[in-house]
């Protein structure tokens, strides 16, 4: 399994009333994820409208589906970059 960090930046225009609108629904789905080990933690930068989620997966087109999934998806712009240990950490 490897890990990911997921920054995705909310699109020019998105509102805060849309933001609101899917809250509840994001959060069922990013438990459920949670659950299943497909994500860790989130952190929001809402001054930034940047959201960084810990994601893991197989490869990246895994980890895009599973964050796709979430329904702020449609609402972000999205990079992926593969995460590695730390430099002298065991793996």
């Amino acid at each position: 399994m490897k890990s990911f960090m997921v920054v995705a930046t909310f699109k020019e225009g998105v509102t805060q009333d849309e933001i609101r609108a899917l809250i509840p629904a994001e959060q069922a789905q990013a438990k459920l994820l949670e659950e299943q080990g497909a994500i860790g933690n989130i952190k929001v930068a809402m001054p930034r409208r940047t959201v960084f989620i810990e994601a893991f997966g197989t490869d990246q087109e895994a980890v895009l589906q599973n964050i796709e999934s979430l329904p702020l998806a449609k609402l972000w712009e999205i990079e992926l970059f593969e995460t590695t240990p730390p430099a002298g950490s065991a793996f």
